[in-house]
């Protein structure tokens, strides 16, 4: 291990123990490790180190997340997402469904960065791990909650497939996984768009060419599924959106 590995290790262990990101940020060594992480040649050790020291950043109020935003957070996670590694990957997909939970602004830049693509790849890969896809839904569910009365957020979700995606995550074997796939769809169904506006129904036809009504029925109808909740929210669903689907099947 080389200095910079150990030092980041040591720094890694002192927010652990002294969580206290204005601290942190004091010392000014937040753009360093930004560029540690988005350097290639860091070895996977030292990238993973990296994303645990800045997550406390992002952990944090929105000024402190924007610091790491600002010194170029969201470049770098795109380095992350490209590693062989799954537990760099998990880390990067856990710090950018942070930044997704952010402000306006984080929300934004997280868009402009180009993060949606590979987050949405990965939920919609079944050859990714269950885990990974579970952080990727994290992510987008966050940005969903953005969707109501954001033009901007609303078109990039449904540009960038994350309806299609939801609708994928609902048949992931994972009662987390179908919770927040439910929680999103429902989020996006729920948008109200500017008056006159047809976005509404544009969202309801791609989650209709997607399966939708089809997977809420599976994961109601799943003798798999033991959570009565998400059951009732996806009968609630079918009624709402999709009631000629919503009948349950004779036996």
């Amino acid at each position: 291990m080389d200095s910079i590995e150990c030092a980041a290790e040591a720094l890694d262990r002192l927010c652990k123990h002294h969580p206290q990101v204005t601290d942190l940020i004091a010392t000014g060594v937040v753009p360093r490790l930004v560029k540690l992480l988005a350097d290639s040649s860091s070895s996977i050790n030292l990238q993973k180190r990296v994303l645990e020291c800045l997550g406390y950043v992002i952990s944090g109020s929105d000024d402190e997340t924007d610091v790491a935003v600002d010194a170029g957070l969201l470049p770098g996670l795109l380095v992350a997402l490209e590693s062989k590694s799954e537990a760099l990957c998990q880390s990067a997909l856990w710090n950018a469904s942070n930044v997704a939970a952010g402000s306006h602004s984080q929300v934004y830049a997280l868009l402009d960065s180009g993060l949606l693509k590979p987050i949405v790849r990965i939920l919609m890969d079944d050859q990714e791990s269950t885990s990974s896809r579970r952080e990727a839904c994290w992510t987008i569910l966050n940005l969903t909650k953005m969707v109501s009365g954001d033009a901007k957020v609303a078109q990039a979700l449904t540009e960038g497939r994350c309806v299609e995606a939801l609708s994928a995550a609902l048949l992931i074997p994972d009662p987390k996984v179908k919770e927040l796939a439910v929680s999103g769809i429902t989020n996006v169904l729920e948008w109200k768009p500017p008056e006159g506006s047809e976005a509404d129904e544009f969202a309801l036809t791609i989650l209709q060419s997607a399966s939708g009504a089809q997977n809420l029925r599976a994961v109601r109808d799943s003798p798999h599924v033991y959570d009565e909740n998400i059951k009732t929210r996806c009968q609630g669903l079918l009624t709402r959106y999709f009631p000629d689907c919503s009948r349950r099947a004779r036996v």
